[in-house]
This record gives structure tokens, sequence and C-alpha cells, in this order.
């Protein structure tokens, strides 16, 4: 399972807090007991691949193009935190999850950045490959879990200084981490080549960490100039960076959508079920939530316009990822019975051969050559996006894919 899918807890989560800013409180509740469901849903099916699959889990822990996917886990525990703080007012619960999202990050932030800074540099591993707006999603978690302290100081009867201390420094973390990665980022786009079949859904997480750590610092300009305290003086330099990091997401969004233009003009397989829709409709949620809380600083009716448009294309954009998702589940293996084979092995949705992307559109047939010793590969006659069709296979003693040849219809 694609550690992404908590990005639908979170995409649920924003639709939910922009319909309560707007008055809608009767579908508050529905819509956060769905996210609880699809949260809990992806924790199962987490900790039943990495039960069965624990030699891929670790590979996927290990490998620095995804090590900081996990960081997605820690946003959605911090904003289910957030939300049982504000809006049902259970604060203990609220204390609970925190903890357990500052011991999570501080995991994954030494693990991914130790895999990162010491990993194995081999010749064939290419910077395009590794770099992606995924590393996005470290900014987000960082900033969730400073906002969720914001919330419970608001709460607190003892220790309020040392929470707003520790929130500002995870504030002032990952402004300063979201500035390198924007300059990693640029580096990335302007000498190296961005195929039109590349995944573009994590790069919303530029627009989307800009907007969240805009929305922890006026979360945290509001709750010390209520409180007041050591951290006054910081005011004025908050609310200028709120909308510093505001302006600065939003300058992504015109490249973000020409790209994916390019993308959908390019692509012949027309809309392909991804999990990176619910990252977009997630970076459009953050954005709208913010635009309303910087409204509250700034003033204008104009503030207002802006978050309201974000606001309908979070939601259009949330129901139809949750249709596609419900068609993908039912089209989808997961249903089958439970066997060896559906347990041991999985047909890849793509692969990558000579630098190029092949998406697999259809499974033929599939069979399983034994030897003596037992089962050895499991072989799949598939159709690819070009129409051709191809024999891959999964060695068993490898626990590798890899493809065979094409066959001639």
């Amino acid at each position: 399972m694609d550690t992404r899918w908590f990005t639908a807890v979170m995409a649920t989560i924003m639709v939910m807090s922009i319909s309560s800013l707007h008055g809608f409180e009767t579908i508050v509740p529905y819509f956060f007991v769905t996210s609880l469901v699809i949260f809990f849903s992806a924790i199962i099916f987490k900790a039943t691949q990495i039960t069965l699959f624990y030699e891929n889990s670790l590979n996927e822990l290990l490998n620095p193009e995804k090590s900081f996917y996990f960081f997605t886990i820690v946003s959605a525990i911090n904003l289910i935190g957030i939300c049982l703080s504000k809006v049902f007012h259970f604060s203990t619960a609220a204390h609970i999850l925190w903890y357990v999202a500052i011991s999570l990050w501080l995991g994954a932030s030494f693990s991914s950045f130790s895999i990162v800074f010491l990993h194995r540099k081999s010749e064939d591993r290419k910077i395009e490959d590794i770099l992606h707006g995924g590393w996005f999603f470290t900014i987000v978690g960082t900033q969730s879990t400073a906002f969720l302290g914001i919330t419970i100081a608001e709460h607190a009867m003892q220790h309020v200084t040392f929470i707003q201390l520790f929130s500002f420094a995870l504030w002032s973390v990952g402004a300063c981490l979201y500035l390198i990665f924007t300059a990693f980022i640029m580096l990335r786009l302007v000498f190296y080549q961005l195929s039109s079949d590349a995944a573009l859904s994590p790069y919303w997480m530029n627009m989307g960490a800009a907007a969240l750590t805009a929305l922890t610092g006026i979360a945290l300009y509001q709750h010390i100039h209520i409180m007041h305290g050591p951290f006054t003086d910081f005011l004025p330099f908050l609310k200028g960076f709120s909308l510093f990091f505001w302006s600065v997401g939003l300058w992504w969004l015109p490249f973000l959508v020409i790209l994916a233009i390019r993308k959908q003009a390019f692509c012949d397989d027309g809309l392909v079920f991804t999990v990176g829709y619910w990252e977009v409709a997630f970076a459009l949620g953050l954005y709208a939530y913010s635009t309303i809380q910087l409204s509250n600083l700034f003033g204008g009716q104009y503030l207002i316009i802006i978050s309201i448009c974000f606001s309908v294309a979070c939601i259009a954009l949330w129901c139809f990822s949750s249709v596609f998702t419900l068609i993908h589940l039912v089209k989808s293996s997961i249903w089958v019975p439970v066997n060896d084979l559906t347990i041991n092995y999985a047909v890849p949705y793509s692969f990558k051969l000579r630098g190029r992307i092949f998406r697999i559109r259809e499974v033929v047939n599939e069979w399983v050559d034994q030897t003596i010793q037992g089962v050895s590969k499991k072989r799949y006659c598939v159709v690819i996006s070009d129409n051709l069709t191809c024999q891959i296979s999964y060695n068993m003693l490898t626990k590798k894919w890899y493809f065979d040849r094409v066959i001639d219809r």
C-alpha cells in the first residue's frame, strides 16, 4: 500500500474544516467519522503490508525517493488531533495524539534524513529520480505538529510557555526546510528534464506546504497576541512571514496547472487512477483554510473570495477523488479471495524500461513456472500503454520484477 494514502485522511479533514468555517456544522461529524474510517483502514492495510511484506516495506523506508512519504502518517495524526480539540473539544485526546505525533516525527526525521545523508550513492542513482515534490511532506509533518501544539496550548493550564517555544521552534524548522527544498526543486526543474509521464501530484505539496507554513504562523501570531508572554516581540515577524509563505505557495499554482494540462495532453491513457488526486485536494483545502485565516489578519473581501474559490475546487476534487477511488477499489484485486499467490505477488501498474515509463492496461493471462524446488516465477502477459503485448515475471528468489519480451499479437 502506498503510504500517500494517508493524504485521503488529510483531504477529508480539510473539507470538514472548510465546511465548519462556512457554517455547515451539521455535516462536520460525518466528515470526521469518514476521515477516521479512512485512517484506520490505511493503518490496517499498512500494518498488514509490513507483516506480510517486511522486506519490501523495509526497502521502501530505506529508499531516499520514498522515505519522506512516511511524514503523511504524522500529518494525519496531527490533523485528527486538531479536529478533536477545536471542533469536539476533546483536549485530553488531542494531548495524547500530540505526544504520539512528536514521537513519530522524531523517528521519521532522523531516519529519513539519515537515509538521504548516509545512503550509498550509486552511479545510476539520478537526482531527477530522487528529488521531487514529495520531499515537502517533511514540512507538512513538521508544521502540522507545530499547529497541534499551538492548539493544545490554548487549553493548557501549565507549561504554556514551553509549548509556545516548542511550536515556534518547529515552525522555524519547517520554514527553513521549505526554503531549502524549494531551492532544490527549482534546481531540479530548471536543469533536469521533467518527462510528460512523470508523477506531478507530489509537486502540489510545494503549494500545500507553503499554505500550512502560513497557517501555522497565523495560529502562532493569534495565540501569542492573546496570551502575550516572551514571544510578543516576534508578532510582526510572524505576520510578515505568514503572508510571505502564503504568497510563495500561490505563485506555484499557475505552474502546477500548466504541468497538469501538459501531462493530460500528452497522455494516451486518459484519466488514470492515482492516489495523487487526494494530494491535490489536500493542497487546495490547505490554501482555502489558510486564506480564511489570513483574512482575519489583513481583512479584505478579496481574500474571502479567493478562499471561496479554493474551497469549491477542493470540495469538487474531493468528490471526484472519492468516486474514482471507489471505482478503483471495486475493480482492483483487493476483493479477490486471499490465497498464496495473491499474498506473495501483485501486478505492477507500470514499469520503467530504458528511461521510459510504460503503464499496464490489461492482464491477459498469468501462470506460474514450477521447478523441482517449487514455485520460482510467476509470469504475466500484459497489454501496455502502446497497445503492445508483453511478458513480465516476478522472481521469488530475488523478489524482483523482470521484463521478459514483447509478444506479437
